[in-house]
């Protein structure tokens, strides 16, 4: 890896450790806003918005051929689905086991690339993701509970990121990465419209709050958000990506303490600190850690 590689993962690591800042801020954010407002017409909205605020790449990035539009249609699907899902999901579970869950997309993703692209993930990317897994249900759930329908429609919540991720790495090897990402954002809100008009009933009253909560789902989570993990997802690798943006579910919790007043349970600092020795475990490179303590054994002798 020369050190221009080397930085532009750097630099991909800390825009994926952001995405899962942003996304973690979501869910105070969004807490209240399902009570005023159907799934379907969130996501409209939400990714109405983000696709807005990226439409200029559709006319600066080249023409936008056949084969963009159906990249973007298929990315756009798999997001869409697993962002529904993953709510319906929550009306049937908890909070806790809905983000436990999700997270095993940072399991699925190496497995999906060794199955589809014969990727063999190393080792310690494994380690960190079953740490992560680990540390994020300390921080999420107590323990208890059985699994229902909603603990299943969340599986597929977590496996349709996990396709979408690996697609995006596909995909961006051969397109402009910021139109790729207009194109499935406008795909993404065109389902959700579809899917509003056809099986939910419009909002009728519209808070402050549930617009603000809109906006920032929209500009944040969305715009900023999922465009700065396609781009972490490019130049850092989908193994490591979903390391970082697993991250949400600590950065839930911390918002939560803060903004929320709930508390900081000794199970809950345990699981951050699981989840920070992931992250720290998967950026060393042990073959090189390796190599000079060897080199440093053979000088000493």
């Amino acid at each position: 890896m020369t050190v221009n590689d080397a930085m532009k993962r750097r630099l991909a690591n800390m825009a994926l450790l952001i995405t899962g800042m942003i996304w973690g801020s979501g869910f105070v954010v969004m807490k209240n806003t399902l009570d005023s407002m159907s799934t379907n017409y969130i996501l409209a909205i939400r990714f109405t918005i983000a696709a807005l605020g990226l439409s200029y790449t559709l006319f600066t990035k080249g023409p936008v051929t056949f084969e963009k539009i159906k990249a973007g249609a298929n990315l756009g699907l798999y997001i869409y689905g697993a962002f529904a899902v993953q709510t319906y999901g929550l009306i049937f579970t908890t909070a806790g086991k809905n983000a436990l869950i999700t997270a095993f997309y940072v399991v699925l993703v190496p497995l999906l690339l060794w199955i589809m692209q014969k990727r063999r993930p190393e080792g310690k990317v494994w380690v960190a993701a079953v740490m992560m897994i680990i540390g994020i249900a300390l921080l999420t759930t107590d323990g208890g509970g059985s699994i229902n329908i909603g603990d299943v429609l969340t599986l597929c919540c977590s496996l349709g990121y996990a396709i979408q991720i690996v697609l995006v790495d596909v995909y961006a090897k051969k397109y402009d990465l910021m139109q790729l990402t207009c194109l499935q954002f406008w795909f993404s809100a065109l389902y959700g419209w579809i899917a509003a008009l056809l099986f939910e009933q419009p909002p009728v009253n519209m808070g402050g709050d549930t617009v603000f909560a809109l906006a920032y789902c929209g500009i944040a989570c969305t715009l900023i958000g999922l465009t700065l993990q396609n781009v972490g997802v490019k130049y850092a690798s989908p193994e490591y990506a979903t390391l970082f943006m697993s991250t949400e579910s600590a950065f839930g919790c911390i918002f939560g303490v803060i903004f929320l007043h709930e508390t900081m349970t000794a199970r809950m600092l345990v699981g951050g600190l699981m989840v920070v020795a992931a992250l720290m475990l998967s950026q060393v490179e042990w073959k090189d850690v390796f190599a000079k303590r060897k080199n440093r054994g053979v000088h000493n002798a």
